[in-house]
């Protein structure tokens, strides 16, 4: 018995001298409020956020490169080869469904040829235009894509073992493509691109002799744009 009554002394005395320990006394009259910790969120200077890169929306480009124009007729089944250059503007709107990517796009664009044939015969034009539908598979920064769509250009055709003058035509056609593209900014994207235009053949009446002219045409370009 005696030894409990030891062991509850002992534990009074403890809880004794952990309250007096830890009581803060004031003296009298004076009311102090407890302190209290206040939670803070620590905000890092100069923190980098990764770069979030969105391929929805709308976009506007300028593009050039290196084209080529192919023309067959009766007189040529070989077909005769033109090289130049163009320079155009492109844009559009993407829709992305996870990492598939849909969109529509437009584009105009100056080119060169007039480049004469060993047959003498020439074809020349200005301009092209084409409205596309593209499909892509999107990989963060990254993007690859075909395209497809419908394509008008006006094309003269000479030449004068035929007899003085020219002729030209509007000519209808169907576009078909490829290529990459590549965030460099959050806005910027620069692209590489190819694209084959075909235009079924027109007729053409140069000095009283009228031909069929078969047009297509090929082209690699490099495109920036920015991103809406």
């Amino acid at each position: 018995m005696s030894r409990l009554r030891v062991f509850a002394f002992a534990v009074l005395g403890l809880l004794g001298f952990s309250s007096h320990s830890y009581a803060v006394e004031y003296p009298p009259g004076v009311e102090v409020e407890e302190p209290y910790e206040v939670y803070e969120e620590e905000v890092v200077d100069g923190l980098i956020t990764p770069p979030q890169y969105d391929w929805d929306g709308f976009y506007l480009g300028v593009q050039g490169g290196w084209a080529r124009l192919h023309g067959t007729n009766r007189f040529n089944n070989s077909g005769t080869q033109y090289n130049g250059g163009t320079v155009g503007l492109y844009g559009g709107y993407n829709y992305t469904y996870q990492n598939i990517l849909i969109g529509v796009e437009g584009e105009g664009a100056y080119w060169s040829f007039g480049e004469r044939s060993r047959g003498e015969m020439s074809l020349r034009s200005d301009y092209f235009a084409a409205a596309k539908i593209r499909a892509g598979l999107t990989y963060d920064w990254f993007m690859a894509y075909v395209t497809g769509g419908a394509a008008v250009s006006t094309f003269r055709a000479s030449n004068p073992n035929f007899g003085p003058g020219s002729d030209s035509n509007t000519m209808l056609g169907w576009v078909g493509g490829a290529g990459l593209e590549m965030f460099v900014t959050e806005r910027v994207i620069v692209r590489l691109d190819y694209e084959r235009i075909v235009f079924p053949g027109r007729s053409f009446t140069v000095g009283g002799t009228r031909f069929k002219e078969d047009i297509d045409s090929d082209a690699i370009r490099i495109g920036v744009s920015y991103k809406f």
